[in-house]
Order: structure tokens, then C-alpha cells, then sequence
């Protein structure tokens, strides 16, 4: 993220103060902006209402003053339309803006120019508005119905954490669980609000999971999914535990590295302060990647120069993933016939290691040829020479993973505990690798949290490049039915999934779709087109086109309508900025 954002912060985190009068939830300082407007073809809903810009003379909250000047209003605001009858507040995000005029034609107003001197100021006989669309959030007397006559102001910092139901009436948060800060919400006006989630929609019971989307490199969905695990482990009441998988480059290769760049940047510093998190990187964190074969015995793949701790895995560790590993035109059911009987020797002993179990098989198909027979224990000698061979190339294939000789070293599951970071180095691993390591780590955590042998309520699974593991379309995969059954039950368990991807629609549609939390990014114009974006007006997708890095759209399940944030900088140093030997 390089973008710095320089405005002031206003008000506090937690709204306390007691109050029954409307004009709380107002900004009045600034003024009424416009007047909201129902006509006989464009009538105002219980959904939708509208408002026309008014020229007013109004004072910042830097005190600044701007004569004859209509609101800078944008898409994404907040609004609220203050009855005349002073009963009744309602508020909305801008989600559309109109310009009218008098004039009838192109062609009229070209005329009207000297025949088209565009340095001509127009005629001052011609009438302009700006009519703005709003999507209904939230009214104080909590009723389904049209705005009436009202007039339109920018809601104060009560009024915006109110509209999107932080807060009541009175300033009290109303979350059951605790209040996870995830950046906060600038107003046309300038106001800054501070906005959060509920963890229990976040973390579960309730609800649970995160979905980060966005064009790579202009998205800051890393960035943005640190500082939330950040708030998370800081403000939540719950004993979470974290686990990363690093799959590309250096990205969270140093996140126990304090940020740089953080320490200089005023505004993000403002914000940590704000929203109550300590601007630190991950301290109690630990980093562990594959064994490195030509480095033994504790060299491990990875990109990282600072320690890492490796792990290898044997035989007994991955005899129940091994089915897993073909592709699905090579497993058929007289493979799984054979494997059952291979994980028949397993379970009873027979042998120990990888390396063994291939010399048993080799001693099987050796004894059936010298006998003549065609049939090894109910299975076609053919069958069997097709397992071993792919048997022989799965240590290849998983180069640094599995060991076939000698005993393996897990990752110490065990010694997650709360506050923890497991960071999983897999970027220099191939995609058969990469799945196998995060589909036994899923499987794993699963097991462990299912028979409470870890002292957790919650494990938080971060993992980019969401798409590798759970594609969508017909395809299937145990890696993905794993992954959707997590998403759509695991919150009971304790097991939540934060994932991010550049394009929403490339993974599968019910792992998005069960994610109580979405963050859009920087997003290209054909994804826009998806069902995923579907719900949102054209003018909040041209938006979305041109989000600057440090700003996101987050949909969260409790929220009535998304709502642009602003996040400050990661509190750990990104991959690519630790200086390496060569630098």
C-alpha cells in the first residue's frame, strides 16, 4: 500500500454519551445539503429514496468556509434525511448521481455557445441540479417506509455507526460478540468514523469467514487481511490461534518484522491509535516450509533468511492422504481395490516406511510373476504394476515432503496456542505439493479441534490464491469438498477460513457465498460482470475500477449495505521490502 491518506481523524472509537435528540446523529455544523424529492415517475420506495444538491454556504470541520458551493458528495457516502416534522431520521449510502438541465438537446446547448465555442460560459438562464440516488440504510424509528419531505445532511460519527447498526440510538454497541475495528469510513464531509465487525458473524457461532477479492498488486489484499488478523487478535474475546500458508514470493515471510514504512506515515498511525491496535508486527510467530533435500538435515525451502523450522513427513503421517494425490483419470475403483489392501499392511505394521511398503509391493508383483498368476489378492497384476508406478513418483512429485526412509517431523500442532501465528512456507513447492500440505493441515486442525486437543475457541486459516485449492465449476476434489464443508459447518468447530483471491467468480460459488465478511479491491471490469457483483449499481462498480490501494469495499452479514473503508498500513513488514544478502 502507497497511498497515504492525510486527513484528520474525528471524534472517538466508542460513542458513549446518552442521547434521545435527533440532532446527534447530524452533522448541523455543516448544514443542509439538499432536500429529498419523490415525483410522480421516480417516487421514493421503503428501499431507495432521492435528494437534489442545494448551493449552500457551509464550514468544515477544519472551520474552513465555502461559499455558494454544493456538498462534495460522492459515490459511497452516507446521508441522512431529517423529516420536517423533526420525527423521523432515515439514512442511506449514495449509490447514484444525476445531473439535470433545462436544456432539450446536445444540439441546443451547442447553438447556445456561439455554434460551439466551448470557451463561452453558459447562458445563466439555464438550470442545473444534481439529483442523488440513496440506497436505504437504517431509520431511527427502526419502521419500513418511504422518506417523506426531509432535509439531507451528513450524519455524524453516531449517526454513520448508526446507520450501519454499531451502535444504538443511545451510542452503545449492540454487538453480542466483541467489536473488530476493520479501518474506517471517511464522509464527504470530511467526518471519520471508525467502523467494526461483530466477531461472532466474523468468528463464529453466528456466522463466519472472510473473502478478500482484487486485481493483484493494486488490492492490498495481503496488507489488508495483516492489519485485520491484527485487529482480531487484538480485540477479540476469544482464545485464536492464526495459521498462514504463504504461497507466493516473500509475502508473509516477515510479518515478525516491525513495518518500516508504518513509522513515518502519520495517518496510519493515527488510525492504529484510534481503532486500539498496537502497531506491531506478529511477535509470537513461527515459520516453518518444506525440508530442502540437498540440505539436510534442517534446511528447509523457503525464501526466508531469518530461521525456519522444517518439516518432512513419513509414511504413518500421510498414509490416509496418499489416495488423494492422483489425479482423478488414474484412480478408478480397482486402484482403490489394491490401495485397500496396501492400507490393510499399513494399519497392521507390516512395514514402516515409504520406502518399505514400495519394496513390499515390488516383492508382491515379483512372486505373482514368477508363479504366473494374474492376480494379486483380488487385484490384477496390471492394476498393481499402475499403483506402484505412480507409488514410485509421488516422492518425486513431492520432493521435500515426503520421506521414504527414516522417521518424518510434523509441524507441532500442539503447541498452537492462543495469540500464535503458524506461518506455512509453500511458495516453493508445486501445486500438487501445495495442496497436499494445506489439505493435511486442514484435515489435521479439523481432527484436533473436533476432539478439543487444542486449548482454542478458534483457529483463522489465511490463505491467498483461494482458487488453486477450491476452483470453481464442476470440478471436484476431497481438497475442495473439504474446503466448502469447512465454510458451510466449521464455524462449530472453530476452524475459520480467510481467503483471497485476484477474482471472486474463480473460486467455487459456495465457499464465497457461506463467507459471512467480503473486502473488494481494485477490480477489473470483466469480473464486474459476475453474479458476485450483481447487486451492486453501476455507478459503485466504476468505483470499484479505480479504488486506490488502502481503500476496500466490505459487505459484512449484519451491515445493510456495503460501505467503502480505508485501512492504514500492514504492522509488519511486507516480503519483498526485507533487504536480502545481495542488497
Amino acid at each position: 500500500m502507497s497511498e497515504s491518506i492525510s486527513l484528520p481523524f474525528t471524534g472517538e472509537y466508542n460513542p458513549q454519551p446518552m442521547t434521545t435528540n435527533f440532532e446527534d446523529f447530524l452533522n448541523t455544523n455543516y448544514g443542509v445539503i439538499g432536500r429529498t424529492v419523490s415525483t410522480k415517475f421516480e417516487p421514493n420506495t421503503s428501499s431507495e429514496f432521492q435528494f437534489w444538491l442545494s448551493k449552500i454556504n457551509f464550514r468544515g470541520n477544519d472551520n474552513s468556509e465555502t461559499e455558494n458551493k454544493i456538498a462534495p458528495i460522492e459515490i459511497g457516502n452516507i446521508v441522512a434525511a431529517y423529516s420536517d416534522q423533526n420525527d423521523e431520521i432515515t439514512f442511506g449510502i449514495v449509490t447514484e448521481m444525476r445531473s439535470y438541465s433545462d436544456v432539450e438537446s446536445f444540439i441546443a446547448d451547442y447553438l447556445s455557445h456561439d455554434f460551439g465555442d466551448a470557451t463561452i460560459e453558459v447562458p445563466t438562464d439555464i438550470s442545473e441540479v444534481i439529483v442523488v440516488t440513496c440506497a436505504v440504510m437504517r431509520n431511527v424509528s427502526l419502521k419500513t417506509k418511504p422518506v417523506g419531505r426531509s432535509r439531507v445532511y451528513f450524519p455524524s460519527i453516531l449517526g454513520i455507526q448508526f446507520a450501519y447498526g454499531i451502535v444504538d440510538e443511545h451510542g452503545n454497541i449492540i454487538y453480542k460478540g466483541a467489536s473488530i475495528p476493520f479501518g474506517v469510513f471517511e464522509n464527504g464531509d470530511n467526518t471519520v468514523a471508525p467502523i467494526s465487525v461483530d466477531e461472532d458473524f466474523l468468528l463464529g457461532p453466528e456466522s463466519a469467514h472472510l473473502n478478500v477479492s482484487g486485481i493483484s498488486g493494486l488490492a492490498s489484499k495481503t496488507s489488508a487481511i495483516e492489519f485485520v488478523i491484527k485487529s482480531v487478535l487484538t480485540h477479540s474475546r476469544k482464545r485464536i490461534a492464526v495459521v498462514m500458508f504463504n504461497v507466493k514470493s516473500k509475502d508473509l515471510l516477515y510479518i515478525d518484522q516491525p513495518n518500516l514504512e508504518l513509522e513515518g506515515e502519520e495517518w496510519s498511525m493515527r488510525a492504529y491509535e484510534t481503532l486500539q491496535i498496537p502497531a506491531q508486527p506478529f511477535e509470537n510467530s513461527r515459520f516453518f516450509a518444506p525440508t530442502d533435500p540437498t540440505n539436510r538435515p534442517n534446511g528447509t525451502k523457503s525464501l526466508r533468511e531469518l530461521p525456519t523450522t522444517n518439516f518432512e513427513w513419513d509414511l504413518q503421517m500421510i498414509a490416509h492422504q496418499i489416495p488423494s494425490l492422483f489425479d482423478s483419470i488414474d484412480w478408478d475403483d480397482r486402484m482403490e481395490g489394491v490401495w485397500f489392501v496396501i492400507q490393510d499392511e499399513i494399519d497392521r505394521g507390516t512395514f514402516i516406511t515409504y520406502a518399505q511398503m514400495l519394496t513390499w509391493i515390488d516383492n508382491q508383483i515379483n512372486q505373482a510373476t514368477n508363479r504366473q498368476q494374474q492376480l494379486i489378492r483380488g487385484g490384477h497384476t496390471a492394476t498393481w504394476n499402475k499403483m506402484r508406478f505412480h507409488l514410485h513418483r509421488i516422492p518425486r512429485s513431492y520432493e521435500g515432503l515426503i520421506a521414504t526412509a527414516g522417521q518424518g517431523r510434523d509441524i507441532p500442532w500442539n503447541e498452537l496456542t492462543s495469540g500464535n501465528v503458524f506461518v506455512i512456507d509453500i511458495q516453493k513447492l508445486n501445486d500438487r505439493g501445495q495442496r497436499l500440505v494445506f489439505g493435511r493441515s486442514i484435515s489435521t486442525l479439523s481432527r484436533k479441534l473436533e476432539n478439543n486437543e487444542l486449548a482454542l475457541d478458534s483457529v483463522i486459516v489465511f490463505v491467498d490464491e483461494l482458487n488453486k485449492f477450491a476452483p470453481s465449476g464442476g470440478s471436484s476434489s476431497p481438497l475442495k469438498a473439504r474446503l466448502i464443508d469447512i465454510t458451510a459447518r466449521g464455524r462449530g468447530l472453530g476452524l475459520i477460513l480467510f481467503g483471497a483471491e485476484q477474482f471472486a467468480s474463480s473460486v467455487d460459488k459456495e465457499i464465497v457465498e457461506n463467507s459471512s465478511t467480503y473486502l473488494y479491491g481494485r477490480t477489473e471490469t470483466n469480473e464486474l460482470r459476475s453474479p458476485n457483483f450483481s447487486a451492486f449499481s453501476d455507478e459503485v462498480k466504476t468505483k470499484l475500477t479505480m479504488l486506490p490501494q488502502g481503500q476496500l469495499l466490505i459487505k459484512f452479514a449484519k451491515f445493510p449495505q456495503p460501505i467503502f473503508l480505508k485501512f492504514p498500513f500492514p504492522p509488519c513488514l511486507p516480503g519483498d521490502k526485507y533487504p536480502t544478502n545481495n542488497e
